[in-house]
């Protein structure tokens, strides 16, 4: 950002201005941070740089409480997961003990005309033994469960559902 030091903040885009907020914010190398969506409006480039920074804060000690939209900011930062609904934490966790709750593996079942069915299991074999079962007609996608399946299942919507 030394290039920009001579510009007043309010001629600074939006991207710079979250990133002199963040400086601004590790000046003084907290102990305890509280960051509420640090890398809203950062080029993909600059969130990996905050992301970093982060992680290296973590390292060094200090304890980080982040709020993001963004579920794969979560599952890259974040050792213990708060899922918050309607204003009251409904799971808290690891996220692989988020995770093995739901189940470790996903099976996505793609019908045709009427959407996805989810369906969750402990492990591979589990999955794969369901999936031998099916009919055939479907597209089947087996993968890892994920952070974004947690909390569609536990609230009953996508994370930018209004």
């Amino acid at each position: 950002m030394t290039e920009h030091a001579d510009q007043l903040i309010d001629q600074l885009s939006g991207g710079l201005k979250r990133r002199t907020m963040i400086a601004r914010a590790l000046l003084h190398r907290p102990r305890l941070l509280f960051l509420d969506e640090p890398t809203v409006g950062l080029d993909a480039q600059a969130r990996r740089r905050v992301w970093n920074l982060i992680r290296k804060m973590n390292k060094d000690g200090s304890t980080v409480f982040l709020t993001t939209h963004y579920i794969e900011e979560a599952e890259a930062l974040c050792n213990r997961i708060g899922i918050i609904h309607h204003g009251r934490m409904i799971s808290l966790g690891t996220p692989r003990q988020l995770r093995r709750r739901l189940g470790m593996i996903t099976v996505e079942i793609l019908r045709s005309g009427s959407g996805t069915d989810y369906r969750f299991f402990p492990n591979r074999e589990e999955a794969a033994e369901f999936v031998s079962c099916l009919p055939g007609r479907e597209k089947v996608l087996m993968r890892e469960s994920n952070l974004e399946d947690i909390f569609v299942e536990l609230t009953g919507q996508k994370v930018l559902d209004k």
